[in-house]
């Protein structure tokens, strides 16, 4: 089934996957900027917020996640890796499948607001989705007439 026009992003894929890969890479070194200053004390916090003193862990761990799965990215958009790209794909799709999960419990909770922001999510993903996907396919073409066995 062939995407609308709005959607085919074929003819300048290659801005629209630098634009992925610029999103990817600041969200990856806000994440680790913020792990870097988050400098909570939890002796500050009254007792039933303690647990937002380890958030540091946590953030360090997402931007070192987010710095590999950057790196795969980058490594698949550059050199032209069809792997790296395929592995890529799988992981968002597994990212968007938690992110529904997660936008599915913040309706039943009535977190409206947690709703939004979770929907603004799966809206980035799909859009790095559709772009990798129409990037490994003119990749895979570009390759097969390169090498000699397109007509």
């Amino acid at each position: 089934m062939a995407l609308p026009t709005y959607l085919n992003f074929t003819n300048n894929i290659r801005t629209h996957a630098y634009f992925v890969g610029a999103i990817m890479t600041l969200d990856t070194i806000c994440t680790l900027l913020l792990a870097a200053a988050w400098n909570v004390k939890a002796e500050q916090l009254p007792e039933d917020l303690q647990f937002i003193a380890k958030a540091k862990e946590f953030l360090l761990v997402v931007g070192i996640v987010h710095t590999l799965i950057t790196i795969v990215y980058w490594v698949g958009f550059l050199k032209r890796q069809r792997w790296c790209l395929t592995l890529f794909i799988g992981i968002l799709a597994i990212s968007i499948t938690l992110q529904f999960i997660g936008f599915l419990g913040a309706i039943l909770q009535l977190q409206f607001v947690n709703a939004c922001v979770v929907l603004i999510g799966l809206a980035i993903s799909g859009y790095f989705l559709l772009v990798t996907l129409q990037l490994r396919k003119v990749n895979s073409e570009s390759l097969r007439s390169q090498d000699g066995f397109s007509a």
